[in-house]
């Protein structure tokens, strides 16, 4: 269990989102709920946060809706900052616009507000399909790191050797349709 483990100490920190801010209020013994906080990801520097990949969800309306008027509007009031506050309130959710931080609410949430200078430098995901295991495979190859059980160089070459197994059916396809 994660939260239990966290608790006894054995490890120092955890690499993780938003979501998790509740989960720790809620798992975490109560001698503790004082002790931990949330950070931007480390940078090249000191006081430069690291960069992160853009998350979360999109709100879309399909090109043969037969509501388009009316799922534009749904959008166009679920994305004011007002809403995204009132959305955070009841899930714990963070906006994506950066107008709904200035909220008292969010700018005064000291654990939120790692998060916020995090949006500030995201990059979005790879748009491949594949993208998804690919993530997967960083989140086994680090544990492997984290556990004794390879180096570091090991894990980032068997890692590298993962990705371009996953990708090799890709490259394929992109090279017979550029022959045609």
């Amino acid at each position: 269990n994660l939260y239990q483990e966290f608790a006894k100490g054995r490890f120092a920190f955890y690499v993780s989102g938003p979501w998790q801010i509740g989960e720790f209020k809620r798992r975490l013994p109560a001698e503790l709920q004082n002790s931990w906080s949330t950070a931007p990801m480390p940078g090249p520097k000191a006081g430069v946060a690291g960069v992160s990949l853009a998350g979360g969800a999109s709100l879309v309306v399909f090109k043969k809706s037969k509501q388009k008027q009316a799922a534009w509007q749904l959008v166009e009031f679920l994305s004011r900052p007002e809403q995204q506050v009132r959305f955070y309130d009841l899930t714990g959710d963070l906006p994506a616009r950066t107008e709904a931080w200035k909220s008292s609410r969010l700018a005064n949430d000291t654990l939120s507000q790692a998060f916020y200078t995090q949006l500030l430098h995201v990059l979005p995901t790879p748009k491949v399909p594949e993208w998804e295991l690919i993530a997967q495979r960083v989140i086994d190859h680090a544990e492997t790191v984290v556990r004794g059980n390879k180096s570091i160089e090991d894990a980032l070459e068997a890692l590298d050797k993962d990705v371009d197994n996953i990708l090799e059916k890709r490259r394929w396809l992109q090279a017979r349709l550029a022959k045609k």
